[in-house]
């Protein structure tokens, strides 16, 4: 496909300072740097990244500073030049493509509201790939600086490598700095976004507007090299604050009485694959992006337990003691509950067995449920009655706690249907607390967001309605995990081999739908 090149967006200039260089920068975003080509290998943080489709494109340059995260310009994402950019979903589909060619979709903004910056989120994580590390320390006047970028280069419309150019600080202002290029080094259109980096390697900035003087396509009259980039410096504590984990899934069990389970079993807010096979024996692959990650999308742990029983209904994996770790629950016959914690597992640091941790309310596993109600990071245990309620016994150490471990709110739910096959628990909504999801005969999912239950007057359920039209009226195949670590709960379909497909959350049928991953695991 031909390289789309992108739409010049013209936008009123802007005086950021009176020098002795004439430092006004032109407010158009410089949407390629037009020094030398970088040689493969290095600078493998700087990505391409592209805001909208072939007709109405907008190109950019991004820095990869952690696996799920890009910094770039926030004014590549203003649908009006000048236009404060949203918090959440991008309005246009945006893709960053990494260094060695694979492409990730951006799913979420987090901008700066005080300068033209923001950091974006991608769908699947970029595993093992080279971050940049922001600075702490501003760069002082005369300082020199290397950008780097994709944009035009004095000859080029659209490479295919990034280029960089030498720069000189010539004022540092609260949240920006003013640039000249070196020689006849310039920012071009294409590079806004790309990051400016001191002697060090560090990231100092991000890089905003230009004159653009010599770049492809602008006027020959204007040589002005002159630049402005957005500081980091001063905000590494909100950019370390925003990319911080998200809570784990791990508190709640995904799976029923299936073979393959899913829960985080390594403390990495991932949801791995696990499968008890028939002779009750518990294997793990961990979770490293998932088939669309390529061939280390999943990390065989092999066999993790040899397993205490063959009847794989009375096992679930849940977090009990709020490590992010999943631990091994054992449901007995006679209703108990004695717990392993989760230390590694077999070979890796074993399990701890911490005993009878529930005397239990029912002998029926098919009734009991492990889930976080509370939002505190540790399961709780959850009893189905007959006609579809469910009660609530909340994780305070259990019965090993001294007898006082297991506090209930009481009944939380009435309950939807009586069929609490059909029922799953999972957060929906990035809270930390176990939301309602309803698979109904025909396949379609209904959504109640846990706000505190029946036990709230009034106001303890939010009925979201329909969420997804369905993909089976097999109830069994369906699943809800946070795969992406977003918070939210995304749709899992199993398929033949005990492979599973991903659906992630987009807002659901009330918003933007969701997002066909494709099969995420092969099975086994």
């Amino acid at each position: 496909m031909p390289e789309h090149r992108p739409r010049t967006v013209p936008m009123k200039r802007l005086l950021v300072g009176a020098t002795t260089v004439a430092a006004v920068v032109s407010g158009t975003p410089a949407l390629a740097l037009a020094g030398p080509e970088v040689p493969t290998g290095q600078l493998a943080h700087t990505l391409k990244l592209r805001v909208g489709d072939e007709a109405d494109g907008r190109a950019c340059t991004a820095s990869l500073i952690d696996e799920w995260w890009v910094v770039t310009a926030a004014s590549c994402f203003a649908g009006t030049p000048g236009q404060q950019v949203p918090a959440g979903k991008p309005a246009r589909k945006a893709f960053v493509t990494l260094a060695d060619g694979q492409t990730r979709e951006i799913t979420e903004l987090a901008p700066r509201a005080d300068r033209d910056l923001v950091l974006a989120r991608l769908v699947l994580p970029a595993r093992g790939a080279t971050t940049a590390r922001p600075s702490a320390t501003a760069p002082a006047a005369g300082t020199d600086l290397t950008a780097a970028g994709y944009g035009r280069t004095k000859t080029e419309w659209a490479p295919d490598k990034p280029h960089t150019g030498a720069f000189s600080v010539t004022v540092t202002s609260a949240t920006s700095l003013t640039l000249t290029g070196k020689g006849t080094d310039v920012l071009c259109k294409g590079d806004t976004g790309g990051p400016l980096l001191n002697s060090a390697g560090e990231l100092v900035g991000v890089n905003s507007r230009s004159w653009q003087g010599g770049c492809l396509g602008t006027d020959a009259a204007e040589v002005r090299t002159g630049a402005l980039s957005t500081r980091i410096d001063d905000i590494t504590g909100w950019i370390t604050e925003t990319i911080k984990p998200r809570r784990s899934a791990a508190a709640n069990e995904a799976g029923g009485n299936q073979r393959i389970r899913w829960a985080d079993f390594d403390g990495d807010q991932r949801p791995d694959y696990i499968s008890i096979a028939d002779n009750g024996e518990v294997n793990v692959w961990l979770h490293r992006g998932g088939n669309p990650a390529g061939p280390n999308g999943w990390e065989p742990l092999g066999r993790v337990a040899t397993g205490l029983t063959t009847d794989r209904n009375r096992v679930r994996f849940a977090d009990f003691d709020g490590d992010g770790r999943a631990d091994y629950f054992l449901i007995n016959p006679d209703g108990s509950v004695n717990v392993h914690r989760n230390e590694g597992g077999d070979g890796r640091g074993g399990w701890k067995n911490l005993g009878k941790v529930a005397l239990g309310v029912t002998t029926d596993p098919t009734k009991v449920r492990f889930a976080d109600w509370d939002g505190d990071g540790r399961t709780d245990y959850l009893a189905f009655d007959d006609g579809g309620g469910v009660t609530a016994y909340l994780n305070r150490g259990g019965d090993i706690a001294g007898g006082q471990g297991w506090p209930s709110p009481g009944k939380i739910t009435t309950g939807s249907t009586r069929e609490r096959a059909r029922v799953r628990f999972a957060d929906n909504d990035g809270d930390g607390k176990a939301d309602y999801f309803l698979v109904k005969p025909d396949g379609k999912v209904d959504l109640y967001l846990n706000r505190g239950g029946d036990v709230v007057p009034n106001n303890g359920w939010t009925a979201v309605g329909q969420i997804a039209t369905g993909l089976t009226t097999d109830h069994t195949k369906v699943q809800f995990i946070d795969f992406n670590t977003d918070t939210r709960a995304d749709y899992v379909l199993a398929g033949a081999g005990n492979s599973a497909t991903v659906y992630l959350w987009n807002g659901g049928d009330k918003g933007n739908g969701w997002i066909n991953l494709g099969v995420v695991a092969s099975g086994t």
